[in-house]
């Protein structure tokens, strides 16, 4: 039987969308829950100081933010003519899966020096599989942006599913196992990445070949030549930067926001997990909105949604209040769709990118924007601790500076939304960015 791989400029089928959806989960899942329970469960084994963990990590963030634009030069330039997304997938999904089951299983025993490569390649295993994807999805949608939204669409509803597993399996675990350990929460946790990397495994055999011209050396001087003088692509990348500096705020200080203000410390991983649970409900209709207005005016409606709801803490008294509380987090964590439009954006524009500098950039503009938004992370991540500090915040009585934390909670998200629909007005008028519009000029 013939399997299903659409030619260049065909929309894909429903079983290859499916097929791209179901090979995020070892992305979605080793991502930020693995950030969750990895540090405080080496920190129970004691074989690596504390002081020691934050610079352990540090160093992993900042040489998977490196590693990610390489990543997408090799992927580009060195693939072969055919089966591109399959070997590189899979060639990540090995070392991936073995650097995982290390960690799980004696992560908590390895002194820093054992542990910083093992993490080096995790993370780059993990890059190297997502840049994949990512590349993969553009091919399948062929300048198509209609295709595109729904791929992006059903990869962010699927992640959506895998985070929810992810932070359901441990509190089943425990559920089930009273007084189980941190280390049995994190085995139970891990173990969902088998059947994960099984769906990438099956997924793969769907990739359609996707022609590359491999190319000598790597081409650094070039490749910033390009990007820098690209005003699409540069507007793209700052909307990147500002919604995942949004999103950074309201996680770097959920926990002091829960604390401080909502006063229902015991109840803050309840809620960290409605916000997915809203994701995975809402995925649908962005999807659909992505699909009917374009993925900038979209974007802007998302923008302005979340600016709103954030608005209405100012204006609503929810401390105290944990029924209320969760049907808000249910409906903030609905909002958080940046990814669905951001990802069908740079697809979209990878085939006008490609016409414009004589070769396909593809897994190199996807491996960027996975760049700029650590970058945007990290920043938003600094700027908040920064001010918390600035102002005196005491973290052994958070509750003393409740109205710090829900302004830097709130207020930090809401300026870099606000800056990320004014920079999307100037990708609204984009011919690649229209629907119906985009595969006509990627034909000519």
């Amino acid at each position: 039987m013939q399997r299903d791989r659409p030619s260049h400029g065909d929309a894909a089928s429903r079983a290859t969308i499916i097929a791209f959806a179901a090979a995020v989960g070892p992305v979605a899942m080793l991502g930020l829950p693995f950030s969750v329970y990895l540090p405080p469960y080496i920190a129970e084994g004691g074989a690596v100081p504390i002081a020691l963990i934050g610079l352990l990590f540090s160093i992993s963030t900042l040489w998977d933010g490196v590693v990610d634009p390489l990543i997408g030069l090799l992927i580009d330039r060195k693939s072969g003519r055919v089966g591109a997304h399959k070997r590189w997938m899979l060639g990540g999904s090995v070392p991936l899966a073995l650097s995982l089951a290390i960690l799980a299983i004696v992560g908590d025993t390895l002194p820093f020096w054992q542990l910083l490569p093992l993490l080096l390649l995790f993370y780059s295993s993990q890059s190297l599989m997502e840049v994949a994807q990512l590349t993969w999805g553009s091919a399948l949608a062929s300048g198509n942006a209609d295709t595109s939204a729904r791929l992006f669409g059903a990869r962010e509803h699927a992640a959506k599913f895998f985070l929810v597993a992810a932070f359901g399996a441990p509190a089943i675990a425990q559920l089930f196992i009273p007084g189980l350990s941190l280390e049995g929460r994190v085995m139970a946790y891990a173990s969902l990445s088998i059947p994960a990397l099984l769906l990438v495994w099956i997924a793969v055999q769907r990739m359609p070949a996707r022609p590359v011209l491999p190319e000598p050396g790597i081409g650094w001087r070039k490749e910033l030549r390009l990007t820098l003088g690209s005003r699409p692509l540069l507007l793209i990348l700052t909307v990147h930067f500002l919604n995942a500096f949004a999103f950074g705020g309201l996680a770097a200080t959920f926990i002091f926001f829960t604390d401080a203000y909502l006063q229902l410390e015991h109840r803050g991983s309840i809620l960290l997990f409605l916000t997915f649970v809203g994701g995975a409900l809402a995925v649908p209709f962005w999807t659909w909105l992505a699909r009917r207005m374009g993925k900038p005016k979209g974007m802007v409606v998302m923008c302005g949604a979340l600016v709103a709801m954030l608005l209405l803490t100012f204006l609503v008294p929810f401390a105290g209040k944990f029924g209320l509380t969760a049907l808000y987090t249910l409906v903030l964590g609905a909002g958080f769709m940046g990814l669905i439009f951001i990802y069908g954006m740079i697809a979209d524009f990878a085939p006008v990118d490609a016409e414009k500098c004589g070769r396909d950039r593809t897994a190199f503009l996807f491996a960027l924007g996975n760049l700029v938004q650590k970058a945007g992370n990290a920043a938003a991540l600094a700027l908040a601790y920064a001010l918390l500090d600035w102002f005196g915040f005491d973290p052994a009585q958070p509750r003393q500076s409740a109205q710090l934390v829900h302004a830097i909670w709130a207020g930090l998200p809401m300026a870099a939304w606000a800056l990320c629909a004014v920079t999307l007005i100037f990708l609204v008028g984009e011919p690649w960015a229209q629907i119906g519009k985009a595969r006509l000029l990627a034909r000519r």
